[in-house]
């Protein structure tokens, strides 16, 4: 298993050293995720962000929020910050957003049988999403334990806030609230124990800088 971990972070760390020090590569994401912010918040959650009282709006838009403690986070490390709990919330928000999402609209698919290309479409960005989450891994080693757990702590947070006073994302008629928030909730607890569970190593990785 330990072999396994190693030659997974080896390859996590190349894609991360291409991404972050090729900058064509590196800014194109970044227009992406914030592009993907904007659309996801102000058209996608735009209503119901709305109709909610103000101290639910961080719990609301949830995707293009994951999208954009992405962009935070990787502008950290690639200027020299060391990875800290930030970055464990950018990993596990985008790793559980992005995995929700999938299993959303497989759900969704295989309940309905209709593919929209539009959900298509959502399910690849989301999918793109998941992967940054993953691609911030291997800085987690640096991390503490306990400032892993506080970013999975926000999630949980995040998991009551939606689905205990209703703030979830629209749901299709397919799903109900209850089968969304076990998936939520799921998550967590699993992306917890994987954060409990990594090695901490104190060190920080290397992280590519570039113009």
């Amino acid at each position: 298993m330990s072999q396994f971990w190693q030659f997974s972070e080896d390859i996590l760390r190349r894609l991360y050293g291409i991404i972050t020090g090729i900058p064509l590569i590196f800014w194109a994401c970044v227009f992406f995720d914030v592009l993907g912010f904007v659309v996801g918040t102000v058209i996608w959650y735009g209503p119901q962000l709305q109709r909610a009282p103000w101290w639910a709006w961080l719990f609301i838009p949830d995707c293009p929020l994951a999208a954009l403690l992405a962009i935070v986070a990787y502008l950290r490390l690639r200027y020299g910050y060391a990875p800290d709990w930030f970055t464990a919330l950018a990993s596990v928000s985008c790793i559980k957003y992005g995995i929700w999402t999938v299993i959303f609209w497989g759900t969704k698919w295989a309940t309905t049988g209709e593919y929209l290309p539009i959900e298509i479409g959502l399910v690849l960005v989301h999918l793109a999403l998941m992967f940054q989450g993953v691609l911030l891994w291997p800085a987690l080693t640096a991390v503490p334990v306990p400032m892993r757990l506080m970013a999975v702590a926000w999630l949980a947070l995040s998991v009551y806030v939606d689905y205990g006073y209703g703030f979830h994302p629209a749901l299709d008629p397919s799903i109900t609230p209850m089968q969304a928030g076990s998936w939520a909730a799921g998550l967590t607890v699993l992306l917890g124990i994987a954060m409990a569970l990594l090695v901490y190593r104190p060190t920080p990785p290397p992280t590519a800088i570039g113009a």
